[in-house]
């Protein structure tokens, strides 16, 4: 499942690829020999290229500054194993989405990686060429509030007290209030949501955890913030991962194993948190 960032964005057309492919992949290509497995390249201070949409901060944006957690997590790796990276910018808004953008990039090994994905269980999005890497971050809707929804914790909370809670129409979140009983009011587009947020008209909102990084920079003056602790519920949470191509199995215990490691002495959550993201560990299914 791709999760799509809703202030991205997507007035482009056809899939976009800036970055020409590194040099390391084309030196491959001419290789009478063998070409060494991805890993080895990386050893002997290779290039990892890396694919990504231009548009899907905080993962990754393109000409950012900060550049994204996936790429700032990307760096530390690398930095650690002595690699440099290259980015290739792919547009997954355009006709044919992210399985058009797989096909035209990693499927053709104009990349090794391509990140900015989550893994919901659905390998469908995969076409039995590519495997998800560990999950590294749990992601999903959360509840912010600000004025008199201060100091409400929970849902039931705004059922209780017939207050309404926004939320972004036509999403799973909308979904579960409705099916739930919980007062609603419906925008077209986050975006929307948070300047009715900005303005007082609503003081509570059930929004994806990724975007508190885009409304923070989006709108600094608004006092909106996360309800302290809150947990997404089942069914309204992913896991955050990355792709590569199937049969690169020893780049893929690779990530997996740096992935391991940085979870384990807290680097990610250090990083992830610095956009103004919760972080969660990665949800069991």
């Amino acid at each position: 499942m791709k999760l799509q960032w809703w202030w991205r964005l997507t007035g482009a057309l056809g899939l976009a690829v800036a970055v020409a492919v590194p040099a390391a992949l084309a030196a491959d290509g001419d290789d009478s020999d063998a070409p060494m497995d991805t890993v080895s390249r990386l050893k002997a201070g290779g290039v990892l290229s890396v694919c990504s949409d231009p548009y899907e901060y905080p993962h990754a944006e393109q000409n950012a500054d900060p550049p994204g957690f996936d790429i700032e997590i990307l760096r530390a790796i690398a930095r650690r194993n002595g690699f440099r990276l290259d980015m290739v910018w792919v547009n997954t808004a355009s006709r044919g989405g992210t399985a058009r953008a797989f096909r035209q990039s990693i499927l053709s090994k104009k990349c090794d990686v391509f990140v900015g994905m989550s893994d919901s269980g659905d390998d469908d999005m995969l076409m039995g060429k590519l495997a998800f890497t560990k999950p590294y971050l749990g992601m999903g809707y959360v509840l912010v509030v600000q004025g008199k929804a201060e100091g409400k914790k929970s849902l039931d909370d705004f059922k209780a007290g017939d207050m309404k809670v926004g939320v972004t129409m036509s999403t799973p979140m909308d979904d579960y209030l409705f099916m739930n009983k919980i007062p609603r009011e419906m925008f077209m587009g986050t975006k929307r949501m948070m300047d009715a947020f900005t303005k007082g008209e609503i003081d509570a909102a059930m929004m994806f955890s990724t975007s508190l990084a885009v409304a923070r920079i989006e709108y600094p003056q608004t006092k909106v913030h996360m309800v302290p602790g809150y947990e997404p519920a089942e069914g309204l949470r992913y896991n955050a991962a990355w792709v590569v191509r199937k049969d690169d199995k020893t780049l893929l215990k690779f990530i997996n194993d740096n992935l391991d490691e940085m979870l384990a002495n807290g680097r990610i959550k250090e990083i992830v948190e610095e956009y103004g993201v919760p972080f969660y560990d990665p949800f069991k299914s």
